[in-house]
């Protein structure tokens, strides 16, 4: 009897942690843009609350997404050579074009959202920064539905990017799969759904009205979510046939497919509850961000167990250092201050409309 081993070089992965967070929050960004400027133009749907808080979160994941994006790439000058060279042939090299455009029309419509929630009166250090950040004495409505189109349009190119860029890797079968961009988005829109909810509850004034209409906003992306992903599962090609074999012989994907499950079980019992009290809503938030973040790394760091060549799976174990757990908790710790000084400053002006009624 001949016998013959195997030997299967085990690679370190290329896409890190820092990956997860610029996916998780653009996606944040670019679906609270969708939400403010569907609101906006479509009649009758403005809601000064909604609007505050949609631009909250894009003002603030925007502006970290690009700094999670940037510690991926290793080295940040490494972002300069896309604008040296030509590549048409590159989703990368398209998206450093588009996230500064992005980057632009967002934070500006983030900021015409939240103008009219600053202070107009100084009464205290809050609310002179508030009034300085006005910027004089003008209205934001005439520029409002202008730069919601633009924003719109450019938030579309980033959700376009963001997915086709992972699917354009013919070499992992998982990710070259043309439902992998429709599925980013429909799992963003989710997570933008349910972190509005949880800050419709942490800033000041409390809407229950905007709880309504982002449970509708909530329902629509896990429908849509959970048909996407029945769709792949029967239509995708090699990419599915591929987490079925994985499926068949490594216990991590066993797992991590238990978790996608019951996880979807959940959300779906929360969100089939007629009359949604709010600590259930508020868990259901909780759920649909949960959903999109492991989502996000699944497909970005557990795909990269399975071999390019070879067989087997890689194992990876997560590193305590800033290219694991404290990259990924300084990201959010980033994020959540930023999002504490905006809710500072709109405080002010929900106190004085609480003083007012």
């Amino acid at each position: 009897m001949d016998i013959k081993e195997l030997l299967t070089p085990d690679f370190a992965i290329t896409w890190l942690p820092w990956a997860v967070q610029y996916f998780f929050l653009i996606g944040l960004a670019y679906t609270s843009v969708w939400i403010a400027a569907i609101a906006v133009l479509w009649p009758g749907q403005r809601q000064q609350r909604l609007l505050t808080l949609c631009g909250s979160l894009i003002f603030s994941a925007a502006i970290v997404a690009p700094v999670a994006l940037l510690a991926d790439l290793h080295q940040p000058l490494r972002a300069w050579h896309f604008y040296m060279q030509l590549r048409p042939d590159s989703w990368m090299w398209f998206g450093a074009w588009l996230l500064p455009l992005f980057m632009g029309s967002g934070l500006l419509f983030g900021y015409l959202l939240l103008r009219p929630s600053l202070p107009t009166t100084a009464t205290d250090r809050w609310s002179q920064i508030g009034c300085w950040l006005r910027f004089g004495r003008w209205s934001e409505k005439p520029l409002l539905k202008p730069v919601a189109v633009l924003a719109f349009l450019s938030a579309c190119s980033i959700a376009l990017y963001t997915g086709m860029e992972t699917m354009a890797v013919q070499a992992r079968p998982l990710w070259h799969s043309h439902w992998l961009p429709p599925l980013f988005a429909a799992s963003a829109l989710l997570a933008g759904s349910g972190m509005l909810v949880w800050l419709n509850f942490l800033f000041k004034g409390h809407n229950t009205n905007t709880d309504r209409y982002l449970l509708l906003w909530l329902r629509a992306a896990f429908t849509l979510f959970g048909l996407l992903l029945i769709g792949w599962a029967l239509a995708g090609g090699k990419s599915a046939a591929e987490a079925r074999l994985l499926l068949s012989h490594s216990p991590t994907w066993q797992l991590a497919a238990i978790w996608v499950l019951s996880t979807l079980a959940v959300l779906a019992l929360l969100l089939a509850t007629s009359r949604q009290p709010h600590w259930l809503l508020l868990l259901a938030g909780f759920a649909a961000v949960h959903l999109a973040w492991g989502f996000r790394w699944l497909v970005l760091i557990q795909a990269q167990t399975d071999p390019k060549y070879g067989a087997g799976t890689y194992f990876y174990e997560l590193p305590w250092g800033p290219e694991g757990l404290l990259g990924i908790l300084g990201t959010f710790g980033l994020w959540l201050a930023l999002i504490t000084l905006i809710s500072e400053l709109v405080r002010q002006t929900a106190m004085t409309q609480e003083g007012a009624a």
